[in-house]
């Protein structure tokens, strides 16, 4: 798949790299005699079922990403699927690896066993086959920032055996003006030894490079930082990151007749930093100084193991079908953390260059921590054609953290709990569908944010708990509806007046989501959701007026629409429109600040075209259509600038 992205459309790096493009597609067009589009196809809004979060490629739609589902994240809580399976991801995947992923909340989580409050994404390896299939993408995008993808897809053993392989390199702004360089890699094979049994094994690597620590602004009083130029970055150029992740292991699943099924996967993720830096601008004032602080940290470490044993039993009886299945799930996370020492300099506009050579830093002693978590459950699933289904299931789960920290007391959390889960829907009609469901869960609340007196620290484990409800309508034309209630519950954490970030009280997230996707004309596609939500925090800390009512950086509105319209009379082009509105936000603990509503607009063109006999889509897009100014939370009191507008293009080609 060759993309290329406009950069830059002045510059000669421009026209050299789409040359370089277009030579690398010319010379590969007569390599195969036969082609299977595979990445041409990508497309997440004609892909998307529904406007709750689908990923394919390096397209994104919906409401909800990984980090963020009715306000909390399932990557945070761990609420991770591959191919279905447990895992424990402490690093992204790479998509040379994964084709796609969908966020599973209300009605599309109830097919998932053991469902989990705020939703669970799944993550989809990508598909290999009988054929071969070359795919390259070339990017360039107007702020010099360019990629290179190559997947491939290599049969060995027809319908047996095949491979998926993919390397990829990028070099990116980002919106503060640092830049990071990446190269991604991945190997995966499918191998199918008898029929109904399918092992897959991975292996995949991202290494980062010399990304640049990008500022954080917090002021010293209760406003908003005043406007900073984006895309200026001040230095210094030496608080670079350097970062490697991996992520291997395999899956097996069997089916016997129609009747047994067995699945199991074991994973094994790792996440190392030679070197880690933090940059905060500290009690700056409204005439742009503040006082700049750069941390550093000694080389950081996360692995973690884990994976899953599920056993289903089905038995048929006429229109209705049972489904029996007991889970074993377990996870061990070993990290290593802190150490970090600052340098603090004297106060001087942030947009000033720190253009001084790399101080020694005195690192301090790290803290060593192991988390090991086991879980077993049983549950049942039934399905009664044209009437409905019912899901109930229990899970009982051993809890095991150890922080062993300098010149303190090993410390020591041991918990168990149940977690039951119920859900139900029901077929009023072939086109509508009720759906209503209850489940509790054991989740991680992740680290303290740089901008925390305790940054990097793991926080403890939290009981959380959702009620939701709705209903579906399949209307004519093949557009699905979705209206929901739900009611999340969990434990919140916040910086408090210490500036240490732990728990102060509880947070209730209730309110209403909607989503429509599918074709709503014979040329145009649709995909819009809202979230109309009350986030409110209770507890002490809200009594004695230490926290606001209003947890951090929730809004209470999230609108999205995302189109694609089909031109009449040019054959294969399509105009997209991607629009994102989120409503004010408390940007401190206390609620003293407010981040105004925002909305961001995104336009573009597809082209799907054939040069020679290979299929190719060329995607030009327009991002920050209008140029807005946006504010992004980091932690309470503490800021990073948005994306302005920015030009990009890819040309995919499948061989």
């Amino acid at each position: 798949m060759t993309t290329c992205s406009v950069n830059d459309l002045s510059t000669s790096r421009f026209w050299q790299t789409c040359r370089a493009s277009i030579l690398l597609t010319t010379a590969t067009l007569g390599l195969t005699e036969t082609a299977l589009a595979q990445r041409v196809s990508d497309n997440a809004a004609a892909g998307a079922e529904d406007a709750f979060g689908t990923s394919i490629g390096n397209e994104r739609v919906g409401l909800y990403s990984g980090n963020d589902v009715r306000g909390f994240s399932p990557v945070t809580a761990n609420n991770i699927r591959l191919e279905g399976l447990y895992f424990d991801r402490p690093a992204s995947f790479t998509d040379r690896l994964v084709q796609s992923n969908a966020v599973r909340v209300g009605l599309t989580a109830q097919n998932y066993l053991f469902p989990a409050p705020t939703g669970i994404v799944d993550y989809k390896i990508r598909p290999a086959g009988n054929d071969f299939v070359v795919s390259t993408m070339l990017g360039l995008n107007s702020w010099g920032g360019g990629r290179l993808e190559i997947d491939t897809q290599i049969p060995v053993i027809r319908d047996k055996l095949s491979l998926v392989a993919g390397v990829a390199g990028f070099v990116d702004e980002l919106a503060p003006g640092n830049q990071s360089f990446f190269g991604s890699y991945a190997l995966a094979a499918r191998w199918k030894p008898v029929a109904g049994v399918e092992v897959i094994p991975f292996w995949s690597r991202i290494d980062l490079y010399n990304r640049e620590a990008a500022p954080l602004y917090t002021p010293e009083g209760a406003f908003l930082p005043p406007r900073v130029e984006r895309r200026r970055f001040p230095g210094p150029e030496w608080a670079d990151q350097r970062n490697t992740v991996q992520h291997y292991g395999g899956l097996t699943k069997a089916s016997f007749g129609q009747q047994w099924q067995i699945a199991a996967g074991l994973f094994r993720s790792t996440s190392d930093s030679a070197t880690n830096f933090a940059q905060n601008f500290t009690a700056m004032r409204e005439d742009g100084t503040a006082i700049r602080r750069v941390t550093s940290d000694p080389p950081l470490s996360l692995a973690g193991t884990s994976g899953e044993l599920r056993i289903s039993r089905s038995f048929a009886d006429g229109p209705r079908r049972h489904t029996l299945h007991a889970a074993v799930r377990g996870r061990e996370r070993v990290s290593r953390y802190g150490g970090g020492a600052a340098i603090s300099f004297d106060r001087a506009p942030v947009e000033q260059l720190l253009d001084i050579p790399a101080p020694d830093f005195s690192f301090g002693l790290q803290t060593d921590e192991q988390v090991r978590q086991a879980i077993a459950g049983i549950a049942y699933d039934g399905r009664w054609l044209g009437v409905g289904g019912l899901s109930v299931g229990l899970q009982h789960t051993w809890y095991r953290k150890r922080v062993d920290r300098p010149a303190t007391a090993l410390a020591r959390t041991d918990d168990e709990a149940w977690l039951p889960n119920v859900t139900a829907s029901f077929d009023v009609t072939p086109r509508l569908a009720l759906y209503g469901g209850y489940t509790r869960g054991l989740e991680e609340s992740g680290i303290a944010p740089d901008s925390a007196a305790n940054r990097t620290e793991a926080l403890p484990a939290i009981l959380t708990s959702q009620i939701d409800g709705g209903l579906r309508w399949k209307a004519p034309g093949g557009i699905s509806v979705v209206a929901g209630l739900f009611d999340v519950r969990k434990p919140y954490f916040a910086a408090d007046e210490a500036n240490v970030f732990r728990e102060l009280g509880d947070v209730r997230h209730r309110g209403v989501e909607l989503s429509a996707a599918g074709p709503l004309l014979p040329r145009l596609t649709v995909v819009a959701g809202a979230v109309l939500m009350q986030p409110r925090v209770t507890g002490e800390g809200v009594t004695l007026g230490r926290v606001g009512r209003r947890p951090l950086g929730q809004p209470s509105q999230l609108l999205t629409l995302a189109t694609q319209y089909a031109l009449p009379g040019v054959e294969g082009v399509q105009l997209t429109l991607n629009v994102t509105h989120r409503g004010t936000r408390a940007a401190d603990t206390r609620n003293l600040v407010t981040l105004p509503a925002r909305t961001i607009v995104d336009a573009g063109v597809r082209w799907r075209l054939d040069l020679g006999d290979n299929p190719a889509l060329l995607r030009v897009q327009l991002q920050n259509l209008t140029n807005a100014y946006d504010l992004a939370l980091v932690g309470s009191g503490s800021y990073q600038v948005n994306a302005p507008r920015q030009l990009t293009m890819f040309l995919t080609v499948d061989f």
